[in-house]
């Protein structure tokens, strides 16, 4: 290649440019009609999730197909739930909170604590099935209820981190303080039963490991 050449320092320049406009540009405000519209709209997925994860009766033939379908759900709205959390985190200057974020906020801490007491239920379900499954049905089901429960562990984290990132940026919490406490001890109670639901899950899964693999 010729670097001298005008083709490539045309191509150079628009490398740059580019580069410019991804490192340089600034990082977006929060606007709080937005932020709750997203967090509502992962609310009503994962309301839908809780009911799928819930209406799902496993079977000893279908096992690792169905824990499968399962852990790539969650890994789908996880990731919803980490792309909220990154335009929050990347925000810069201040929010007018209002009732509808915190209203939203509160909501999707209680739709990941549902959806880890649900991920309970199916791990008993495995418990009970695992002596009639085979062997290497039960093993992908055993990662597949690992990696699920690692996915809404992680999300119940970044939840709380966004709570968080969106509290420390509200211009106005003198206004909002009563509501932030109670936000704030809703949002602690939430994380408490997704820890404890997903130390049960992974302690059953285990104990499965070492019985049968």
């Amino acid at each position: 290649m010729n670097f001298e050449s005008p083709r490539y320092r045309r191509f150079l320049t628009s490398v740059l440019l580019i580069l410019s406009a991804v490192f340089l540009a600034p990082a977006k405000a929060l606007d709080s009609q937005t932020l709750t519209k997203e967090l509502d709209a992962l609310v009503l997925e994962g309301n839908d999730l809780v009911s799928a994860v819930t209406l799902t009766n496993l079977t000893a033939f279908k096992l690792d197909s169905q824990m499968a379908d399962l852990e790539a759900s969650v890994d789908t709205y996880a990731a919803n739930v980490l792309a909220v959390y990154d335009s929050v985190a990347n925000a810069t200057g201040t929010l007018a909170l209002d009732s509808e974020v915190l209203i939203s906020l509160q909501t999707l801490a209680t739709v990941s604590a549902s959806l880890a007491q649900q991920v309970v239920v199916l791990s008993n379900e495995v418990v009970a099935l695992a002596p009639l499954t085979l062997l290497t049905s039960l093993e992908a089901s055993l990662y597949s209820m690992l990696r699920l429960s690692d996915d809404i562990g992680t999300m119940a984290d970044r939840i709380l981190e966004m709570a968080d990132k969106i509290l420390v940026m509200a211009d106005n919490i003198g206004l909002m303080a009563d509501r932030i406490l109670a936000t704030q001890l809703i949002q602690n109670s939430n994380i408490e039963l997704v820890v404890a639901a997903t130390l049960q899950t992974q302690q059953n899964t285990l104990t499965l490991f070492s019985m049968f693999l």
